[in-house]
């Protein structure tokens, strides 16, 4: 299936969800709103001005609900829990209130804990003493005060139990005791870096011929990195594959704007039946379920890269030992770690950076995330935190992350296994994909689960850190491997095509293949929906097929156009796709994913009141973050990505293989 063909297919989708997307805009005006209000947000600004110390507290209301179809309905309802309240509440604001309240009227106003069958709340050991003062100072005043303005103001006369979250004072004791040892670890390595990355500069132009040379300074000088960043590839390989920079580049935008969609389902907005409007409309559903087709693009691309690589390598040297494993796991890790280990360190020093100010959804943006990466922050740093008994994900994107590395380990370990039973490789392959397809049906079958991913607003406010298809399918590294194996089984076919060694027309099954494609690309694409419009019995034959089908026709698809290509001579798309402009901006892409949602974390800080939703909202919002990513990813890639990996490199791989080479 040639390139174009899924490209077109990806524009016309597009097309068609701004289509409906202008019938929702319409259709949503006269909506009179959601009541009670899942989200209620007192002035912050005016609370923390006016009032001292100027508390203002994060508040989780849960009301009781029978037989909430969210729950039991065997369709994917994509509504939020009508039962779950957000509210941001001006303490000063209630007491004013709650004093006007006799005794007997407080005491019918107040409601015990509600016991329903869902997460609502993040109970975290970092937070437990923070959480235990705040409750005792204003637990019960902040209780007493949500049923009174249910009452006053929406003649809603449930009652609502109230958990705080967490609160924020102009008290400069509190604000003061927020600036820890690990704020001071971030401001030290990050000062140190942007201090060489000067002090290299000004040697490269001032010094002398020796001190130049040496790596430190040609590592962090601004001008030979420069260099390195607008230099082309020229190996043979890269003339086949260059196209897959320009690829990375659209796809990480994709990523992007998946990530801002989310981000008006998670925060608190002014409007949340907008975004339950677009939900109902079928193209915006299927566009929610293509989201797993980026991981399987890129896990696709990497188990193609490496095979190819490691083919190319045996072949040059057939008489490699362990130490070339060894080597390339090093090597991986000496380009990853940098990166991923400051924006962690980054999200877990949180509100505390200096300068920043916290803005009114401050809490969600930045606090909840600091929280949770102080107490599991080592998840990450393991590369497990992908994995089902990690609950509560830190740093939302280091998932894949995780997987990709597992991944990766797993996958050199095939290789050493094809490096020792070199007449193996095919049913070796063959077996893993087989293998791989078998587990993720299996998981479906024994959790009863969804075949596609299911978009719910309810389990979106915590990020899908309860709702099971995320944590059991989307995000754990065997669930995923079918993609890596078939990007591996694709660098063997591109490897034995073009040393004459394989002819693939004269193959009956990719001659089947190539007829399928096109068809299981469109169920793929088109037909999610109908599990949110109709139910299906969970772990029957129907979800079971459309399961194999969705979690494999993205890595099919992709496998096939990167077949189409090293076939056939580069068309309009893929030389665009491998021009300089693209294969350049290709080279950032590792940090723009990386730095990307804490970037968008410190802008959602700045917001001056919750977000009112909008489909130019979100379309400015994904124009802001990706221009800003890529600016940013480019101060990175100067100050920290390539430095570092070129000093690594020379100091812990090549000195301790006794191969220091002179860095240029």
């Amino acid at each position: 299936m040639p390139l174009r063909c899924v490209l077109s297919s990806g524009v016309l989708s597009l097309l068609l969800i701004g289509i409906q997307g202008a019938i929702v805009v319409g259709s949503s005006r006269g909506d009179t709103g959601i009541v009670p209000p899942i989200y209620r947000y007192d002035d912050f600004k005016m609370c923390r001005q006016i009032n001292s110390p100027g508390v203002f507290c994060y508040v989780r209301i849960v009301l009781e609900s029978k037989d909430d179809p969210i729950d039991t309905s065997s369709k994917i309802v994509a509504s939020y829990r009508r039962n779950q309240l957000d509210w941001g509440m001006c303490v000063a604001d209630c007491q004013r209130e709650v004093a006007l309240l006799d005794e007997r009227e407080r005491q019918r106003l107040f409601q015990p804990k509600i016991e329903v069958n869902f997460t609502y709340f993040l109970h975290m050991e970092v937070i437990r003493d923070q959480l235990n003062e705040y409750n005792s100072k204003y637990g019960k005043l902040i209780n007493i005060c949500v049923n009174n303005r249910l009452e006053r103001d929406h003649q809603v006369y449930q009652h609502g139990y109230s958990q705080i979250e967490h609160c924020v004072t102009n008290d400069p004791l509190v604000v003061r005791s927020e600036f820890d040892w690990l704020t001071v670890v971030f401001v030290a390595i990050t000062v140190t870096l942007v201090g060489t990355v000067l002090g290299a500069t000004a040697i490269e132009w001032l010094g002398s011929s020796q001190s130049k040379d040496h790596v430190i300074v040609s590592a962090f000088s601004v001008r030979r990195n420069w260099t390195r960043f607008i230099e082309v590839n020229k190996s043979e390989s890269y003339k086949d594959f260059g196209y897959i920079d320009g690829l990375r580049v659209f796809v990480n935008i994709y990523v992007l704007s998946v990530h801002c969609f989310m981000v008006y389902g998670a925060v608190p907005s002014s409007n949340p039946e907008f975004i339950e409007g677009l939900l109902q409309y079928r193209s915006i559903l299927n566009f929610g379920a293509t989201a797993p087709i980026t991981v399987q693009i890129f896990f696709v691309i990497s188990g193609m890269l490496l095979m190819v690589n490691y083919l190319k390598d045996i072949e040059h040297k057939p008489q490699i030992g362990f130490d070339y494993f060894r080597t390339k796991i090093a090597n991986r890790w000496v380009r990853l770690l940098p990166v991923y280990h400051f924006f962690l360190l980054m999200t877990v020093v949180g509100h505390a950076l200096p300068g920043l100010e916290l803005g009114p959804i401050g809490y969600t943006a930045l606090i909840t995330e600091r929280n949770v990466c102080r107490e599991r922050g080592w998840e990450n740093m393991l590369f497990v935190s992908n994995l089902p008994f990690s609950l509560v994900p830190c740093f939302l994107q280091g998932w894949y992350l995780g997987a990709e590395q597992q991944l990766f380990l797993g996958a050199m370990l095939v290789l050493a296994l094809i490096w020792k039973y070199p007449r193996s490789i095919k049913p070796i392959l063959v077996a893993l994909l087989v293998i791989s397809n078998v587990v993720t049906l299996g998981i479906i079958y024994k959790l009863r689960l969804e075949p596609v991913l299911p978009t719910k607003l309810s389990e979106m406010k915590l990020l899908f850190s309860f709702e099971k298809w995320f944590v059991q399918i989307y995000q754990p590294s065997y669930t995923n491997a079918n993609s890596y194996i078939s990007g591996l089984i694709t660098g063997y076919l591109y490897h034995e095509a073009k040393r004459g060694r394989l002819s693939l027309d004269e193959s009956k099954l990719y001659s089947v293949l190539r007829r399928v494609t096109v068809p299981l690309t469109a169920i793929g694409l088109l037909l999610p929906c109908l599990f949110y419009e109709h139910g299906f019995t969970r772990a029957s034959f129907t979800v079971l097929l459309f399961t194999f089908i969705y979690r494999n026709y993205g890595a099919l698809a992709l496998c096939m156009c990167f077949i189409y290509c090293f076939r056939t001579r580069p068309g309009l798309i893929r030389r665009f796709l491998a021009s300089r402009l693209m294969t350049t901006l290709g080279k950032l892409s590792y940090s723009v994913y990386v730095l990307h949602v804490p970037l968008l974390r410190l802008m959602l800080n700045y917001a001056p009141s919750i977000l009112e939703t909008s489909l130019t909202s979100i379309g400015l919002l994904l124009l802001r973050l990706t221009i800003l990513s890529y600016i940013f990813g480019l101060v990175v890639y100067f100050v920290l990505e390539q430095p570092m990996y070129l000093v690594l490199k020379h100091y812990l791989l090549e000195r301790s293989s006794g191969k220091a080479k002179k860095v240029t």
